[in-house]
């Protein structure tokens, strides 16, 4: 089965400054490791960021040898280095009992440390909580009540206490405070009324905050319990989310093209800052934060209740009773004025915005795509070994890649998935339905699978309908028969598949940019002919993105202002990324009146 995915674009040499930020701890245990160092004598940053996946450990993608970044976040910096050759155990191939199987099977890790083994070494790594550090988790931290927050051993802060001034370091997990000298700030940076004072022997600004307020600039409410509205007041100290998984610092250095400080206009005002407490800055149906996932950035709902629902829960409701020969009072209800009636979203096409840009073209391999980025992406399972990708058009409708389903496989072995992330894992998100039935085009044939190379799967019901919306799970949009975008348009695709040509496994889901490659230089003799025909479209190369193995029927999505559209299909193409093979798509907009025909239904953008 031909399957299609992301290019692995040339990895590009481009100087860049990273300054590191606090935080990192949060995927790796704040232990000193013995230092890797590159070539040129540079120390690799770990772990580092590279098309939003996190490492650990020098990689070999898209490169013979191994390699890591100098700096906390390879893809804004672009600084790199052939990593030295490592120091290795040879207990591997030394003679004598061999090393077991699972390094973690007893746990190392002390005080509810989560043990990670680290592959090929048969070491492990601690990820800690946030009250203690060590190699094994072993040491407590110090926690500062004032700014509500853990300090690492050897740590130094100031604060005010007791209307004085003290320098308090973090000494074998107690607190030690000395009374220091001090002068007016220059400036307030305390938020909330509070008054600043400044420390002129380490030059930093302390802040004395007002009841019920905490933290270093007094920006931290730790006595709220609960959220109003959507929560973008919030300013609780919650930092886990529904999951489990601890938040990431909103100015961690991991993050880059994401909502968080440095990138949101007003980022103190909306709760950001140096912390890794949950917030609702982009207006979110609930706070929300920034994780690591399968060694992947990405984002959930927090673990914090609605005020609403504590309330309701706090309170009894007794309903109003009405005794015999007592009538019941019927007050006159003041005239409300009509609320003005809030424009329509499009119901279909619009997706979370957690990250400022999508599908960035440069990103080695296109990037890691956060939850909700592409909610109509379909995983498509077909027996025991076959895997395509679709896209939802409407509620009980798939529409993929017909060489897909060429074998004609049983119905009852096909399992479509929606809401999915990571490859082949089912969570609180996803959504897994059964296949009533699929649908050629009468033009599609098994010789020549390329020619109509598109497909309709529809769903069976539950519960009497198909798909529910979600933030995860939502249609996008068919074009019109005269949609047409023009060519070097940059257009976004989306898979699990193979990160590079010789890769042997699928990976979490992935995004890209690709270009429109026009028709004319697409059907050269030296690119791909006349195999390419009107019902085709060629994209990807200029920079952009390219599809390989495991792609095969997912969209590719072209934009108008907030709102996607399928213009093509992903189907087929010469190798992943070749210099001057372009991907090639079905062109979904030639399509459309069979489309309509075969549903009865379909989502419209406005």
């Amino acid at each position: 089965m031909a399957h299609f995915t992301l290019l692995v674009l040339t990895l590009v040499l481009a100087a860049g400054a990273s300054v590191l930020k606090p935080g990192l701890e949060t995927v790796e245990s704040s232990v000193k490791k013995e230092k890797v160092f590159t070539t040129t004598g540079k120390e690799c940053k770990f772990p580092f960021r590279l098309g939003g996946r996190i490492h650990h450990k020098c990689i070999t993608i898209s490169s013979s040898r191994s390699w890591c970044s100098v700096t906390h976040n390879f893809d804004r910096d672009r600084q790199w280095g052939i990593c030295a050759q490592e120091k290795r155990h040879l207990q591997d191939s030394a003679p004598g009992p061999r090393r077991a199987a699972d390094p973690c099977q007893v746990n190392p890790c002390q005080n509810g440390g989560v043990c990670t083994p680290t592959p090929h070494t048969g070491s492990v790594k601690c990820s800690c909580p946030d009250s203690f550090t060590g190699k094994r988790c072993e040491q407590k931290k110090c926690f500062e009540t004032k700014h509500s927050r853990h300090y690492d051993i050897g740590e130094s802060w100031g604060r005010i206490h007791l209307r004085n001034v003290e320098q308090c370091t973090c000494a074998a997990g107690e607190i030690k405070c000395e009374r220091v000298h001090y002068t007016k700030c220059s400036t307030n940076p305390c938020q909330n009324d509070g008054t600043c004072r400044l420390i002129p022997s380490t030059g930093k600004e302390v802040c004395y905050c007002k009841n019920g307020y905490g933290g270093p600039h007094c920006s931290l409410e730790p006595e709220t319990e609960c959220y109003s509205s959507r929560g973008t007041a919030y300013r609780g100290v919650v930092g886990t989310t529904v999951s489990g998984a601890r938040c990431l610092p909103w100015n961690s250095d991991l993050l880059f093209d994401e909502l968080h400080v440095g990138t949101v206009v007003a980022s103190a005002l909306r709760g950001l800052g140096e912390h890794a407490y949950c917030r609702n800055p982009d207006g979110d149906k609930k706070p929300w934060c920034y994780t690591v996932n399968d060694s992947a950035i990405s984002w959930e709902y927090c673990d914090v209740p609605s005020c609403v629902m504590a309330l309701s829960f706090s309170r009894r409701i007794i309903p109003f009773q009405v005794w015999p020969g007592i009538k019941k009072p019927n007050p006159t209800k003041p005239k409300l004025k009509p609320k003005p009636k809030r424009p329509r979203s499009p119901a279909c096409g619009t997706r979370h915005k957690k990250r400022l840009t999508v599908a960035r073209g440069r990103i080695l391999g296109g990037s890691s795509a956060l939850p909700g980025t592409h909610p109509w992406m379909a995983a498509i399972y077909i027996g025991q070994s076959d895997f395509c990708a679709g896209s939802l058009i409407s509620s009980c409708w798939i529409l993929s890649a017909a060489h897909c389903f060429f074998r004609n496989p049983l119905k009852s072995q096909i399992r479509v998935v929606l809401g999915q992330q990571g490859f082949n894992i089912t969570g609180p998100n996803t959504r897994t339905f059964e296949v009533e039935d699929y649908i050629f085009p009468e033009q599609f044939s098994v010789f020549n699978p390329t020619l109509h190379d598109i497909v309709l799967v529809k769903l069976k019901k539950q519960g009497g309908r198909c798909v529910r919306k979600t933030p995860f799970i939502r249609p996008i949009c068919l074009p019109g028969k005269t949609t047409t975008f023009p060519d070097g348009f940059c257009c976004a695709i989306s898979g699990w598949g193979h990160m590079y040509e010789k890769a042997n496994q699928y990976s979490s889901l992935q995004e890209a940019g690709v270009r429109l490659y026009p028709q004319d230089k697409c059907r050269r003799p030296e690119v791909y002919g006349q195999h390419v025909t009107g019902d085709m479209i060629c994209a990807g190369l200029n920079g952009c993105a390219d599809a390989c193995q495991g792609d095969s029927g997912g969209p590719l999505a072209c934009a108008k202002g907030d709102v996607s559209f399928i213009y093509g299909i992903i189907s087929w193409g010469d190798g992943c990324g070749h210099s001057a093979k372009p991907g090639v798509y079905t062109r979904v907009a030639n399509y459309i009146d069979w489309i309509n025909s075969k549903i009865t239904r379909k989502p419209k953008a406005s």
